[in-house]
């Protein structure tokens, strides 16, 4: 393990797919003092968790991992490796709604999603996060901002509830987080998602 990291992972998938998530992930993760390695055929590489190819791969990677992780899909692989040996307790998700909605994601204590969407494709959305995360609860808080309406009835519409969330202070009082995020909407999605 790489000194002082809280995870180190070893991507050993190439496939284009999952390195485009791999490469979406990056700076979210790196933020949090998670790395994904991209180990070269042959280095040898002590890590928390492996993600394995799908396939029998000819060329030999020497990684040592307590864990491996095995998915077809990247994004649930990456989500398994993250949550490496078990799956998450929790997923709260935070839906910050105005002319655009902001949605903020946190499996357990690792913020693992942030985004802005159409409010109208919320549902949809937080629908995914939920499935792939694959967390054994899930909790989904939406604040009250001028989107409400339209974001409520795309949650609704994915036959998710949701609990509307105060927000008075999310801005006097925004999350604390190792991601610096500059956009206002961003945080109050954060904010939002640890609401009790």
């Amino acid at each position: 393990m790489v000194g002082g990291l809280a995870r180190v992972i070893a991507w050993l998938r190439g496939d284009p797919e999952s390195l485009s998530v791999v490469k979406s992930m990056k700076g979210l993760l790196e933020a949090q003092d998670i790395v994904i390695v991209l180990p070269d055929p042959g280095s040898k590489v002590r890590c928390d968790v492996v993600v394995e190819p799908l396939e029998s791969v000819p060329v030999e990677f020497n990684v040592e991992a307590p864990a491996s992780v095995r998915d077809p899909d990247p994004w649930r692989a990456l989500f398994k490796a993250l949550s490496a040996p078990g799956a998450f307790k929790t997923l709260r998700i935070g839906i910050d709604p105005g002319a655009m909605c902001s949605i903020a994601a946190y499996a357990d204590n690792i913020l693992v999603w942030l985004e802005k969407v159409e409010c109208r494709e919320v549902g949809p959305r937080v629908k995914w996060l939920v499935e792939v995360v694959g967390a054994e609860s899930h909790k989904v808080n939406l604040g009250g901002g001028a989107g409400f309406g339209e974001a409520a009835s795309s949650i609704s519409g994915e036959g998710l509830a949701f609990t509307i969330a105060l927000e008075s202070w999310t801005t006097s009082r925004p999350v604390q987080s190792k991601v610096k995020v500059k956009d206002s909407d961003l945080l109050a999605a954060m904010t939002i998602a640890l609401y009790r």
